[in-house]
């Protein structure tokens, strides 16, 4: 993201509809650096992005040697075996892309991998909650954090410098396990998101008064991802958000779970609730998202 940065100005900043659902240049060449990357060391998976971008080669890129220097030998082999079948893989190359136009460090690369023909995948038909989740990692350059879970083997966070002023970051290697355990300070807090379009973020403020009777205060950091692993940090008591695309919450939900949070992911286009926390916030939240669903059906 650190290349992208300098870069930035009306020239690479577009709108995909809505005033302020923004996509950039940087969006893109992610998506398709890691589409390229990923299709040649697993060339039977299978990647969704975000953007749909084309596959790009790290040596075609400006910034080739800075990309190519960040992937040693051992972390190619350990990818190309990370896993016996195929893998589909959901990409979001910057949430948070309006944070990241503003200058706003609550950015993020996510990635989340499920296993393929396993019920999941939203990409090829299944429900994403039957999905056999294998593994996520929400990278946010600018606050010196990665997250990263695996199906089985926890969640963990890693940190190193903020920034990236420039080059290649080493990351501390002791990265530390999460625990989803409110921390109870000041309060319950509840983080969320809005949609860009004015009806359904009118319909989401009538819902979001229902949920705030529960919670003492509320976040919205502008990347589903983010929220989802400040649950999985107990930084906050619970997340919930509906309308939102695999690719947003494919990782930091398996983030949240494997630090312990009950998760419950979206179950078809009718049913698009994204929530982590304890069971009862999430049982909560699923029956006003039922109840504002229902509503918004009717209108």
């Amino acid at each position: 993201m650190a290349h992208w940065r300098p870069l930035l100005g009306s020239a690479i900043v577009d709108s995909k509809g809505e005033r302020n659902d923004l996509v950039t240049r940087a969006d893109g060449e992610i998506e398709g650096l890691v589409r390229g990357f990923l299709l040649r060391l697993r060339p039977g998976d299978r990647i969704v992005g975000e953007e749909g971008a084309a596959a790009l080669e790290v040596s075609d890129h400006p910034a080739a040697e800075a990309l190519a220097s960040s992937l040693s030998p051992l972390t190619r082999a350990r990818l190309a075996a990370a896993a016996p079948g195929p893998l589909e893989w959901h990409v979001d190359p910057i949430d948070g892309t309006a944070n990241f136009v503003r200058g706003i460090e609550h950015h993020c690369f996510s990635i989340g991998a499920a296993r393929a023909g396993g019920g999941g995948g939203s990409g090829s038909g299944g429900n994403p909650a039957d999905a056999h989740w294998e593994a996520g990692l929400v990278a946010a350059p600018e606050l010196g954090s990665v997250w990263f879970a695996r199906a089985g083997a926890g969640a963990w966070k890693a940190r190193g410098p903020r920034g990236l002023p420039g080059g290649w970051v080493r990351w501390d290697p002791a990265a530390s396990r999460l625990r989803a355990r409110d921390r109870g300070q000041g309060g319950r807090i509840v983080a969320t998101g809005f949609g860009y379009a004015p009806e359904r973020r009118e319909l989401q403020l009538r819902e979001f008064a229902a949920i705030m009777a529960g919670y003492d205060d509320a976040r919205r950091m502008g990347s589903a991802a983010l929220d989802l692993c400040q649950v999985a940090e107990g930084r906050v008591s619970a997340y919930y958000e509906r309308g939102l695309g695999v690719y947003d919450w494919a990782a930091g939900a398996l983030i949240a779970q494997e630090a312990g949070a009950a998760v419950r992911r979206p179950r078809s286009r009718s049913d698009m609730l994204i929530a982590a926390g304890a069971r009862e916030d999430v049982g909560a939240a699923a029956q006003l998202a039922a109840i504002a669903g229902a509503a918004e059906s009717l209108q």
